[in-house]
């Protein structure tokens, strides 16, 4: 027992690194996708570089994010608009018409002008009211179809151009009353109907907004089957077009296929044994080339730490939002562990990292060049970091590095920068300041 105890205290060194090892190859695993990935690599305007491949399972083709935002578009750009109508208001305005023109009478004017003019604002109210008159100003498309809707039941459809806005009665009214001879009553009669017209028409925003959800919902987000061995692509095919689109299908359908117990323990083990293997690479770099690090327990958790910090952090944005994963600073490991030992570790610490994060994160050859790259350059920076200017030329050198690297990789996929999203370059600068 005490040869044990002994053997036990000569050697507790190399048990706490093990049990670091284990303990940071548990927590880096438990973070990770439990899924399969898609054995085969292909990129978009490259050769397909595999064996000729057929469907191993009837799948559905996903529509691109550009295919759907289109539909999208065109469901909010073609939506229709609901207004509710008071259908009581031509009655009222008639009524308070006749009111007033009582009033006229017995002010001085000749029974026949007054019924000829009587008679030209009774048509202007009809006119005013063919389908109603808005209550507010609405700035939208002239050419855009509305529902009317009378007691919450649709009435009519017409175009928005025929709804009467306020700004249009008074031209309304000039316009009827000078073809009708009678433009000497125009002021009268306008500060009559300013009086007497009643708006009807209410823009029902709730139930358009509805009705505009409902029907982006409904849109599919497939387009097509493909059987079980179908032909998807050829040794040596370019992918591109719906080449591509189908073999991202694939791609997804077989990361989200639901594994069973055998096959998830499968992958466990597989993704165990992979991160092991990085960190034990990183133990082995340690003893060989920074024995002086390597025996110092302290130091070799700090360098974990930050190691499992960057994948805690990028793995937590792959699961909330892929397409934030640049904004990650990973880039600041090594320019941390090269401050605080050399850059001989920092960088081969730093290309251990993105090795682990290669698995989880889409495009990972991208991914782990611009990294990698990024890297490097964060090592051959200047020295003296403690100086302020020093450090926003190495952020900045890095930036724009990030930034030249990842505008390639978009002109080789795409072959042209005519779709190019210059905001994507938005990450990068986060990712600077970050």
């Amino acid at each position: 027992m005490k040869n044990f105890t002994n053997k036990l205290y000569r050697n507790h060194s190399l048990i706490y690194k093990l049990l670091l090892l284990i303990g940071s190859t548990i927590l880096i695993v438990y973070l990770f996708p439990k899924s399969g990935r898609f054995k085969y690599n292909f990129e978009k305007g490259k050769p397909w570089q595999s064996e000729t491949l057929q469907a191993p399972f009837t799948f559905a083709i996903k529509k691109s994010d550009a295919e759907v935002s289109e539909e999208k578009n065109k469901i909010k750009n073609n939506a229709e608009y609901y207004f509710d109508r008071d259908k009581s208001a031509k009655a009222n305005v008639k009524e308070k018409l006749k009111e007033a023109f009582e009033h006229l009478e017995k002010d001085s004017l000749q029974p026949t002008a007054h019924t000829k003019l009587y008679g030209v604002c009774n048509n202007i109210i009809d006119e005013l009211y063919t389908f109603g008159v808005l209550s507010e100003s609405l700035n939208f498309p002239e050419d855009r179809t509305v529902v009317i809707l009378d007691d919450k039941a649709e009435t009519e459809t017409t175009k928005f151009s025929n709804l009467t806005k306020q700004s249009e009665v008074s031209g309304i009214i000039n316009k009827r009353l000078t073809e009708a001879n009678l433009s000497s009553f125009s002021n009268t009669i306008t500060s009559i109907f300013f009086d007497i017209v009643e708006p009807n028409l209410v823009y029902n925003k709730a139930l358009t907004e509805q009705v505009i959800n409902d029907a982006l919902d409904g849109i599919s987000y497939t387009r097509g089957i493909i059987e079980k061995q179908t032909l998807i692509i050829s040794k040596g095919e370019v992918v591109q077009g719906d080449k591509f689109q189908i073999l991202k299908s694939l791609e997804s359908e077989y990361e989200n296929q639901a594994w069973t117990k055998s096959n998830y323990n499968w992958i466990i083990l597989a993704y165990t044994v992979l991160v092991a293997l990085a960190l034990l690479m990183l133990l082995l770099f340690l003893r060989k080339y920074r024995l002086d690090i390597f025996e110092n327990n302290t130091k070799v958790t700090f360098i974990f730490f930050n190691i499992i910090m960057m994948v805690v952090i990028t793995t937590l944005v792959v699961n909330y939002n892929s397409k934030f994963i640049y904004v990650v600073p990973i880039a600041i490991l090594p320019l941390v562990l090269k401050a605080f030992f050399d850059a001989r570790l920092g960088l081969f610490s730093h290309v251990i990292t993105v090795l682990l994060l290669g698995s989880i994160v889409p495009n990972s050859y991208e991914y782990m060049f611009l990294q990698i790259i990024a890297g490097i350059v964060t090592i051959l920076t200047v020295s003296e970091l403690y100086k302020r200017a020093n450090l926003f030329i190495s952020v900045g050198q890095i930036t724009l590095v990030y930034i030249i690297a990842y505008f390639a990789f978009f002109v080789t996929h795409e072959g042209s920068i005519d779709n190019f999203k210059w905001e994507n370059f938005i990450w990068f600068v986060l990712c600077g300041f970050a």
